[in-house]
């Protein structure tokens, strides 16, 4: 009985140990494309597009955050609206989204970066998000950069979505 009460006990002080901390943040660095993220995110998906292109997601960590960064960049030029539709497509097709809406498209910047831009909302699970889907062409590559978030995490994500966007490189 006490080798139990024993193991509760240690594994009470690593749970309670734990509460709180966060991840270290870091840098990502790819064929030219770099940025950095803060401490309390972290890369959650990375994958290679079977040599056309790349994926990952970056996202705040914790059971309630909802920051999340995705970057997609395909090899090859493509046309950046046809691109936009694309990704608003898929969108569309995801089960959980609700009144899913797209603002207009407009002429913008991502880190100095010209490009394309589309703000969006949606419900999911009862919490309304917003983001903004951001594409452009740089040298031989097409790049999409989608941020979103819970509207109520807005001021949480801030200094996430700043430090990434600010951060952002393509060589």
């Amino acid at each position: 009985m006490k080798f139990w009460k024993s193991l509760i006990i240690v594994f009470l002080i690593v749970l309670a140990s734990g509460c709180g901390t966060q991840t270290p943040g870091g840098n990502f660095l790819r064929d030219g494309v770099s940025f950095a993220y803060p401490s309390g995110w972290s890369i959650t998906e990375q994958e290679d597009l079977d040599g056309a292109g790349y994926y990952l997601s970056v996202e705040k960590s914790g059971f309630d955050a909802s920051g999340l960064v995705t970057l997609t960049w395909i090899n090859g030029i493509l046309d950046s609206l046809e691109y936009l539709e694309i990704i608003q497509e898929e969108y569309k097709n995801q089960k959980l989204l609700n009144s899913l809406e797209f603002q207009s498209v407009r002429d913008n910047s991502f880190n100095g970066i010209q490009s394309i831009s589309c703000d969006f909302k949606f419900n999911t699970l009862g919490v309304k998000h917003s983001g903004v889907i951001y594409v452009f062409v740089k040298g031989e590559n097409t790049y999409s950069i989608i941020k979103q978030g819970a509207i109520e995490d807005i001021t949480k994500n801030k200094i996430g979505f700043e430090l990434i966007e600010g951060t952002f490189k393509v060589e």
